[in-house]
């Protein structure tokens, strides 16, 4: 027990790290960046993720995979394959951009040169990434907590210094560069370490493997990023750069839930994956019901409290309007939270051309609701885009691992979640209600936080 609790610990704390650091700078970048800036710096991310998908064929999704169908002296050896297929088919893709970069820089609206550093950092986000999947799966947690450390700490020292050296006009190029040079610098040793470790370049069997689960993930990935951030470009398409970056910083404190969810969620996951193989399904659902609890009651806490916690988020700057945004974030979050479970029954069963389907659907889904309501609502009605979507997504996914999947032990009923989600979206309803009542929604956060840590201090494990 006390391993778990030091495995869950250190997972989660790496997570925070590689991720919530930049969430509770992002007032800092936005302050010196301006609405412009910042809104030019999220795109230019949102493209970053699109190519680390695209190009790396995302093969370090099939880590865990390959841990139940491999022996595990077998394991360095896949791992390094699967890395040679991913290098193999970021180079060739990027030497087509190289090629017709005077086109895709039109098309982006970005420069050549952020072209050229969004390759770099797309090959060491990937590459940081395939490290941390591989740590978290073979629970190497201090590892994993390490490399996220170094990562975090370097990208935000060296892109506040470059930024301080610029005008503000140009300033967002200083994040890029620093981001870019970070992830470069460390990325590509990784990818060599890998590669080192397994010493194996080309195995076909590990390539078939990997292929089958890797090109539907993709497609998944992909549309999981336009589902959770087509809003910001289409806004920066039909609204202006401005507009982003006044959605954006919303969008970011609202995302440390996001970042929570993937924490505990990676936390979750493998002993998911591990019980069941080993058939302990009352552990796993112990795990599980712990999970939901705990992701509740944070969510809940958090939109009690974001309204007042937005205000100093931002320096008293930009938040009337964009506070109505923060629920509708977070709700998108829980319903995201809530399709872990039917997802991960789903990757189990090697169903990954389903998840990939639903993920498309909804995304399709999602620039529809997005042309639709960002054109009558604005920025409120890109975040209802997105919640919707959401909604769907969640409900196609249950509806195939319920009824059509031919699975009977399906543990992830609705009767596991529906009090949990009914007593969340009651406190979205509160927040709405209460407004300027800081106070009562503040008392309601502090007991219902000291309710749920004797409740961990009772079960003696945090999931």
């Amino acid at each position: 027990m006390k391993k778990q609790n030091r495995i869950a610990f250190f997972n989660i704390l790496s997570v925070v790290l590689l991720n919530g650091i930049s969430i509770f700078t992002s007032p800092v970048f936005y302050q010196l960046l301006g609405d412009s800036g910042y809104g030019t710096l999220k795109i230019y991310n949102i493209w970053v993720s699109v190519i680390a998908i695209v190009f790396t064929l995302q093969t370090q999704g099939t880590l865990v995979n390959a841990r139940v169908e491999y022996r595990e002296e077998e394991q360095e050896g896949y791992q390094s394959s699967v890395m040679a297929m991913s290098m193999t088919s970021f180079l060739l893709c990027s030497v087509l951009v190289l090629l017709f970069i005077r086109p895709v820089s039109g098309l982006l609206k970005l420069s050549p040169v952020l072209i050229i550093l969004m390759l770099i950092q797309a090959f060491g986000t990937f590459a940081v990434s395939f490290l941390n999947t591989k740590f978290i799966y073979e629970f190497k947690a201090g590892r994993n907590m390490l490399t996220s450390l170094v990562v975090t700490v370097v990208s935000l020292v060296l892109s506040i210094a470059l930024i301080l050296r610029l005008p503000m006009e140009s300033r967002y190029f200083g994040r890029v560069v620093g981001n870019a040079a970070t992830y470069g610098l460390l990325g590509i040793p990784a990818a060599i370490w890998v590669l080192a470790r397994g010493k194996t370049l080309f195995r076909q069997d590990y390539w078939k493997f990997c292929i089958v689960l890797a090109i539907p993930a993709i497609f998944h990935n992909l549309s999981d990023l336009i589902l959770g951030q087509s809003d910001q470009v289409m806004l920066q398409q039909m609204i202006g750069e401005a507009e982003v970056g006044q959605y954006s910083i919303a969008w970011n404190l609202a995302n440390v839930m996001f970042v929570i969810f993937g924490a505990l969620n990676k936390t979750w996951c493998p002993f998911f994956f591990d019980e069941v193989k080993q058939g302990k399904r009352d552990a796993m659902m112990k795990k599980t019901v712990n999970f939901l609890e705990l992701y509740t009651v944070l969510s809940v806490g958090f939109i009690l409290l974001v309204p007042e916690v937005f205000h100093l988020y931002t320096l008293g700057k930009n938040t009337q309007d964009n506070t109505m945004l923060l629920p509708i974030f977070v709700s998108s979050y829980y319903l995201n939270f809530l399709c872990t479970f039917p997802v991960n029954y789903e990757y189990y069963h090697r169903k990954t051309k389903v998840v990939a389907a639903v993920t498309i659907g909804s995304s399709l889904l999602n620039l529809v609701l997005n042309y639709v309501l960002i054109g009558a609502m604005g920025i409120i009605g890109a975040a209802l885009a997105t919640a919707l979507s959401h909604g769907t997504q969640l409900t196609l996914h249950y509806v195939y691992t319920r009824y059509l999947l031919g699975k009977e032990d399906y543990p992830f009923g609705v009767r596991l979640w529906w009090k949990s989600a009914a007593a969340f979206f009651l406190m979205v309803a509160l927040v709405y209600l209460t407004g300027s009542a800081w106070l009562f929604r503040w008392g309601i956060g502090a007991l219902l936080g000291v309710w749920e840590l004797l409740r961990i201090r009772k079960r003696k494990v945090l999931i």
